[in-house]
């Protein structure tokens, strides 16, 4: 197969972590009623220690923030760069602090990483003058950092879960469809019942997370691992209705496919 060229995965990597930030911070839009002063995630409750914020994000100047947001999002996603990445990672790390540390856990973390290298990648030209480094490695490396964080990210957290008998036993994977929060469908409960079900979902999750790395041996292999990916996170969002992780992981696949063209 011909191996995608580093702009054309730069582009693809753009467009996806925009729609992710899109979609989280519409939500967030959507909700905004809990953001109030008498809401459930109130800013003077969730951090009265950082009272000088107030200014940016207290309830009226987040409701801003969040719009001027999605406007650099639907700004990047049409392909426009100066200045969006880090106008864009500024305001991300903002509702991040806003949410003391994360609005939705890892996805908002995987956007901070893909954000980082999107910011690296846009000032190629100039920060590869100053540092004597040519654009086009910059451009490589940041992509590298994305296809790298997102191996460590799979195959951390299947090493977690198979050092762990409550995951080997299909304990763990029980207790989550079990928990009322996650509104797991009746239908997936019932088919889930069953021990030889609930064993095959447990350790094909923690094979699939442990075996990612393989993905960086080849290009088609690479293709193989990020499908089985996205019918995991297909599978997380039908399940536990975790949304925002397909595409904030979905966003580090293209770098992925990249890193296992540069194999010899």
């Amino acid at each position: 197969m011909t191996p995608p060229d580093a702009g054309t995965t730069l582009r693809l990597v753009e467009m996806v972590a925009a729609a992710a930030v899109i979609q989280g911070t519409l939500e967030l839009l959507v909700t905004r009623r809990a953001l109030a002063d008498d809401g459930t995630w109130r800013w003077a409750t969730l951090a009265p220690e950082l009272r000088w914020l107030a200014p940016l994000l207290a309830y009226r100047p987040f409701l801003a923030l969040l719009v001027a947001r999605l406007a650099l999002a639907a700004l990047l996603l049409a392909g426009v760069r100066p200045g969006v990445a880090p106008a864009l990672w500024i305001t991300s790390l903002l509702v991040n602090i806003r949410f003391r540390g994360s609005s939705n856990g890892g996805s908002d973390m995987m956007q901070m990483v893909v954000l980082t290298a999107l910011v690296v990648a846009h000032a190629a030209g100039p920060l590869g003058d100053w540092l004597g480094i040519p654009s086009g490695v910059l451009v490589s490396a940041a992509l590298l950092y994305v296809a790298t964080q997102a191996m460590m990210s799979y195959f951390i957290a299947g090493v977690v879960k198979i050092i762990n008998a409550p995951w080997r036993s299909g304990a763990a994977l029980a207790s989550f469809v079990a928990t009322p929060h996650f509104g797991t469908p009746a239908a997936l409960r019932r088919l889930l019942s069953g021990r030889t079900a609930l064993l095959a979902a447990s350790w094909s999750v923690m094979l699939f997370e442990c075996l990612f790395p393989v993905a960086f041996l080849d290009p088609r292999l690479a293709l193989v691992m990020v499908s089985i990916a996205g019918l995991f996170h297909l599978g997380n969002v039908a399940a536990f209705g975790l949304n925002r992780f397909l595409l904030a992981w979905a966003a580090t696949w293209p770098a992925v496919v990249y890193a296992s063209s540069l194999m010899p």
